[in-house]
C-alpha cells in the first residue's frame, strides 16, 4: 500500500508540473504525457534452509501485521488416475481437520482468539498455505502453519464434509453457461483425459479414502518442494532466525520434484457444439493452445491479443451490436502451454453472425499491419497497467515466490515490460500469421441449437460435445444365481399379493395428492404435490409452492417443466431422474418383474427398527439403474427402499421408509413416506387422496 501511494503521489505531481508548463489544449486528444517512469520494487531477502526450503523476506512496517504465503510443488495435475478431486480434498482437510496436535475445531477457536488467519488449499498446479497474524503473534502463526504442512490429521468426518462439498459442486457445475463454455473449451483443447482436462466426478470422489490423502500428502509435502514468502513488520535477521527455528527441523523428504505433465501438440480446427436446451443465449469461443511465457513470440502475441480484444469490443459489441460481452485472452502458461480464446456472448438468433465476426477480426489481424495509433493504444494499455503489479507488498512477495516456483528470473516482470516496449507492428503481424491460423483454431459454441439462425454445419463438420454429469454407480452386487433370482422373485410375488395381487394388473394410471414437508439447512418448509403415473411409462408431477406452481412432465420420450416463468424442455439430467423414478415406482416395478432387461435377486437380510428384513435388488443394467427393496417377512409389506438419486443437489444414496399402510380402491398403499439421505431426514410425504384409473388423458403428459 505504501509503495502504491508513493507511485500515485509522484504521478500526480509530475502530471500537474507538466500541465502547468504547457498551454491548455483544446481537446483531450491533444494532451501530451512524458514516458512512463521507472518503478522500483523493494529488494527481497532470499535464503534457503538446510532442508531445501526457499524463503523470501520483505520488510513493510506500514501496519503491525505479518503475512506469509507458501507454494508447494503439488497439484491436481499429479493426481493418480481415477482420483480426480483428491488434491482439492487434501488441501481442504489439511486445514479443516487440523493436525495431530490440535483438531480443526480447536484451531478455529485459537485463530479466532488471535484474530489470525491460516488457510491451506491445492489447485491445479500448486498447493498454497497462507498466514496473516498480528506482529506479536507471529511465532504462534508460523508454528501453526508449519504444523499443518507437516502433520495434518485427516479425520474421517472432515473428509466426508469435503467430499459432500465436492459432490455439490459437481451437481451445480453446469448451471452457469459461461462457466461451462470456458471450462469445456479447455477440456477440448487439452483433451478431457489429460491432467489438464479431467475433472472430478461422483465416482472419483466416492473412491477417495483417507489413505489416499495420507499418500498424496506424503508424496509432495516435503521442504524441498516449499517456497515461502513473508512480508510485514519485522527485521529480516529476526524473521530468518524464527523461520530457521520453526521450519528447520522439518527433515528432507528425498523424493524427486515432480515434472509438469506434458501436453501433446494437437492440430485443431474442429467445431464443437454444446446443445444446452435451457438457455436463451449463446457463447462462442474461437482459439487454441497459446504456448508458454518463455516463448520468443509471447510479447508480440500479448500485444496482438490487446489489439484483437479492442477490435472485438469496438466492432463486434459496440458497432455491430452482436455481443453482450466479448474479448480475447492470450493466457500463456508458465510451465505448460496455455490457452488463447476469442469469445462472445450473443442472442441465439445471431450465433452464426458473431462466429463470423470473431473469425473475421482474427483474419484481419493476420492480413495487414496494425495502424500506428491503434498499435500504440493497445501496447500502452498493457504498459500502463504495469504499476498495479506493485500495489501491495504482498503482491510483490507472492510474485517473487511464483517466479521461483516456475523457474523464472526474479526480474521477470521488468523483462516483460522491456519485451512489450520492443514489440513493433511488424512483430504483431508476423506473430499473428504464425500462430492464429483460422484453419487450426478450434471453435466451441454453447447454446440451444434450435434457436440458431443458421446451422453450424455451414462452417464445417460439427462435433457434439456431451456435458452430461455421470451419475454415481450403485453398490456392486454379487452375481445373480438361479437360486438368488428365484428367492428374490418369490419374495416380490408375496409383496405383490399383499399390495393387491391381480388388481395391480388392472391399474392403467393413478393420482396421488399429498402434503409434503422438506427439511433443509435453512429449516423446514411445506408444500403440496400431485403425482400422476401412467403404467405405460408417463409421469406428471405438480408441486405448489409459495412462489407458484411447478410442473414436471414426461411423456415417455420428452421431459419438460412449467414454472411461473414459462414452459421449456427439461435438462437432460432431469429426464434421467424422471426415468429412474418410474423404474423404481412400486406399482410399475411389481408389474414389470419379468422384463428381460431386469435382474431380480435376493441380496440377504438386514436388521431395521428391530426387525430382520429380506432384501431384494432389482437392476436394469442397460440404464445402470438399481433399487433395493426391504420386505417384512411377516406382513410381506415394503418397509423401505434404497437407491442412488438426486435430492436438492448432489445425488447420493436415498432411503424411503414406508408406514401407515391403508386400503385404497382395492390396493394397499403407504400413506406416509419418510425420506432420508446420509442418515438425515430430508422430507416426509403424507397422502391425502388416491384415485386409481383416473382416466388422465395422454395429452396431459405432453409438453404444452
Amino acid at each position: 500500500m505504501k509503495h502504491a501511494l508513493q507511485i500515485f503521489a509522484a504521478g500526480i505531481a509530475l502530471g500537474w508540473a507538466t500541465l502547468a508548463a504547457q498551454p491548455i489544449p483544446k481537446s483531450y486528444r491533444d494532451l501530451k504525457f512524458p514516458p512512463l517512469g521507472e518503478i522500483k520494487a523493494p529488494e527481497p531477502v532470499r535464503f534457503e534452509l538446510a532442508n531445501g526450503m526457499v524463503v523470501y523476506l520483505v520488510e513493510d512496517r506500514e501496519l503491525p501485521l505479518i503475512g506469509a504465503t507458501a507454494l508447494v510443488r503439488t497439484g491436481a495435475r499429479w493426481e493418480p488416475p481415477g482420483k480426480a478431486g483428491l488434491a482439492s480434498i487434501t488441501g481442504t482437510v489439511m486445514r479443516t481437520g487440523g493436525s495431530t496436535s490440535r483438531s480443526g475445531d480447536q484451531l478455529d477457536e485459537e485463530l479466532d482468539r488471535l484474530a489470525a488467519v491460516v488457510e491451506t488449499s491445492i489447485g491445479l498446479e500448486f498447493g498454497r498455505a497462507t498466514m496473516l497474524v498480528l506482529k506479536e503473534d507471529v511465532d504462534r502463526g508460523l508454528e501453526i502453519l508449519a504444523d499443518l504442512l507437516r502433520n495434518p490429521a485427516f479425520p474421517q468426518d472432515k473428509i466426508e464434509l469435503a467430499k459432500i462439498a465436492q459432490r455439490d459442486a459437481i451437481a451445480r457445475r453446469n448451471d452457469d453457461p459461461s462457466g461451462v463454455a470456458f471450462r469445456e473449451f479447455a477440456r477440448i483443447l487439452y483433451s478431457k483425459d489429460s491432467p489438464y482436462g479431467r475433472q472430478p466426478e461422483y465416482e472419483t470422489i466416492d473412491s477417495i479414502t483417507r489413505d489416499d490423502l495420507v499418500r498424496f500428502h506424503r508424496e509432495f509435502f516435503q521442504p524441498e518442494n516449499v517456497i515461502m514468502g513473508v512480508w510485514g513488520d519485522f527485521r529480516s535477521s529476526d524473521m530468518r532466525a524464527r523461520i530457521e527455528r520453526i521450519f528447520g527441523a522439518w527433515p528432507r523428504g528425498g523424493r524427486p520434484k515432480p515434472a509438469p505433465p506434458t501436453v501433446e501438440s494437437r492440430v485443431a480446427g474442429e467445431i464443437y457444439l454444446i446443445n444446452k436446451e435451457d438457455v436463451n443465449q449463446s457463447w462462442v469461443l474461437v482459439g487454441g493452445l497459446a504456448g508458454r511465457r518463455d516463448d520468443p513470440d509471447y510479447f508480440a502475441l500479448t500485444v496482438a491479443n490487446s489489439v484483437l480484444s479492442w477490435r472485438l469490443l469496438n466492432n463486434v459489441r459496440t458497432a455491430a451490436g452482436l455481443a453482450y460481452a466479448t474479448g480475447s485472452v492470450w493466457e500463456a502458461g508458465w510451465d505448460r502451454p496455455g490457452i488463447f480464446r476469442a469469445f462472445g456472448n450473443t442472442k441465439l438468433e445471431t450465433t452464426a453472425r458473431i462466429l463470423e465476426a470473431i473469425r473475421a477480426e482474427i483474419a484481419k489481424l493476420r492480413q495487414i499491419e496494425v495502424e500506428p495509433s491503434e498499435f500504440t493504444r493497445a501496447r500502452d494499455s498493457i504498459l500502463k497497467g504495469f504499476a498495479f503489479e506493485f500495489d501491495s507488498t504482498q503482491e510483490i512477495v507472492e510474485r517473487m515466490v511464483s517466479y521461483e516456483y516456475y523457474g523464472y528470473p526474479r526480474d521477470y516482470l521488468q523483462r516483460f515490460r522491456a519485451g512489450i516496449e520492443k514489440v513493433t507492428p511488424a512483430d504483431v503481424l508476423r506473430a499473428a500469421r504464425s500462430r492464429l491460423d483460422l484453419e487450426k483454431l478450434t471453435v466451441l459454441v454453447l447454446g440451444r441449437e434450435k434457436g440458431f439462425e443458421r446451422p453450424l454445419s455451414a462452417f464445417g463438420k460439427v462435433v457434439a460435445w456431451d456435458i452430461t454429469i455421470p451419475q454415481p454407480k450403485p453398490a456392486e452386487l454379487a452375481a445373480a444365481t438361479p437360486e438368488t433370482t428365484a428367492r428374490g422373485k418369490r419374495i416380490l410375488a408375496a409383496v405383490r399379493e399383499a399390495l393387491g395381487g391381480a388388481k395391480l394388473d388392472q391399474v392403467k394410471d393413478y393420482v396421488l395428492r399429498a402434503s409434503v414437508t422438506m427439511s433443509t439447512p435453512q429449516g423446514e418448509f411445506s408444500l403440496s404435490s400431485e403425482s400422476t403415473v401412467n403404467v405405460e411409462g408417463k409421469l406428471l408431477e405438480k408441486v405448489t409452492t409459495p412462489m407458484g406452481e411447478i410442473v414436471q412432465g414426461f411423456d415417455g420420450q420428452t421431459a419438460w417443466m412449467k414454472t411461473p416463468q414459462g414452459v421449456r424442455d427439461a435438462p437432460s439430467q432431469m429426464k434421467t431422474e424422471l426415468e429412474a423414478a418410474l423404474f423404481r415406482n412400486t406399482v410399475l416395478l411389481l408389474r414389470n418383474l419379468e422384463r428381460p432387461d431386469y435382474t431380480v435377486q435376493w441380496a440377504g437380510t438386514e436388521e431395521f427398527q428391530g426387525k430382520k428384513l429380506e432384501v431384494v435388488a432389482v437392476s436394469d443394467a442397460s440404464r445402470k439403474l438399481q433399487v433395493k427393496l426391504y420386505v417384512d417377512p411377516e406382513t410381506n409389506l415394503l418397509v423401505k427402499k434404497t437407491y442412488v438419486g438426486g435430492l436438492m443437489g448432489a445425488p447420493g444414496e436415498l432411503e424411503e421408509v414406508y408406514s401407515d399402510w391403508r386400503e385404497a380402491e382395492g390396493l394397499k398403499l403407504p400413506f406416509v413416506t419418510t425420506l432420508y439421505q446420509g442418515g438425515q431426514k430430508r422430507g416426509e410425504q403424507k397422502v391425502t387422496e388416491v384415485r386409481i384409473n383416473a382416466g388422465v388423458e395422454a395429452a396431459a403428459y405432453t409438453k404444452p
